[in-house]
């Protein structure tokens, strides 16, 4: 039996690097707004905690955005 083949959008390092580049933006907004860069690390930790255990991690980034933009009541980001 052939075992399922990882989606590249599942690998750790792919999560990994959707995970930093959300925490990047995120730290640059708070810091527009005067907001403590642990705070804004503390939320996105928290976030991908929550995350930890659900079976598709392809769109985390897009799931601890919200969550802390939500949790720390940074502006959302517009569609373009």
């Amino acid at each position: 039996m052939q075992q399922p083949v990882t989606p590249p959008t599942e690998l750790p390092e792919a999560i990994e690097a959707q995970v930093q580049d959300v925490r990047d933006q995120l730290l640059a907004d708070a810091a527009e707004t005067g907001l403590d860069p642990q705070v804004v690390n503390a939320a996105v930790d928290d976030a991908v905690a929550a995350y930890a255990d659900a079976h598709v991690h392809a769109f985390i980034g897009v799931l601890v955005e919200r969550r802390v933009r939500e949790t720390l009541r940074l502006r959302p980001v517009r569609a373009t």
